[in-house]
């Protein structure tokens, strides 16, 4: 019975270690990382002025939507039938989903994505036949309204 329990708590013990060390990587290696995606994303000079580099925020970020695809990828093969251009209606829709949220906050753009999924699950039950019209029509009252309530903010030209 004592060397069961002692047992346990040392792969609890183990496990610790592992919240520990992943707790360690995202705070030291990704948190930074991410301030800095935004700051670049949203105000390319500025990130520049207080000592972010540009390049590598780009790559950075390259890297980041190629793993979030690759990821998606294995995710999704093993329910459906993959071809060749299997994933660019699902692209699509997560673009309208982005646009919706907003691009410059990820959370808002993730809340984005459900309210397309919803509008796509609901369309799809009372008119299925227009389920992609409906979810692609969205796009053009919310770019209409954010183009029309956008401050226009003059940047000069980069070095």
């Amino acid at each position: 019975m004592e060397v069961i329990l002692l047992e346990r708590v040392g792969k609890l013990g183990q496990m610790g270690d592992v919240v520990r060390v992943k707790d360690g990587f995202a705070r030291n290696f990704l948190l930074p990382r991410g301030k800095a995606l935004r700051a670049t994303a949203i105000n390319r000079i500025g990130a520049r002025l207080v000592g972010i580099s540009a390049e590598f925020s780009g790559r950075l970020a390259f890297t980041l939507a190629a793993l979030i695809g690759a990821v998606s990828g294995i995710l999704i093969s093993p329910i459906t039938t993959i071809y060749y251009d299997t994933g660019f209606l699902i692209s699509l829709k997560g673009f309208v989903g982005a646009i919706i949220g907003g691009m410059t906050s990820y959370p808002v753009a993730a809340i984005g994505a459900v309210m397309v999924g919803f509008l796509e699950s609901f369309s799809s039950f009372w008119a299925s036949a227009f389920k992609e019209s409906i979810v692609f029509t969205l796009i053009i009252p919310v770019l209409l309204w954010r183009s029309l309530t956008a401050q226009r903010i003059e940047e000069d030209e980069e070095p």
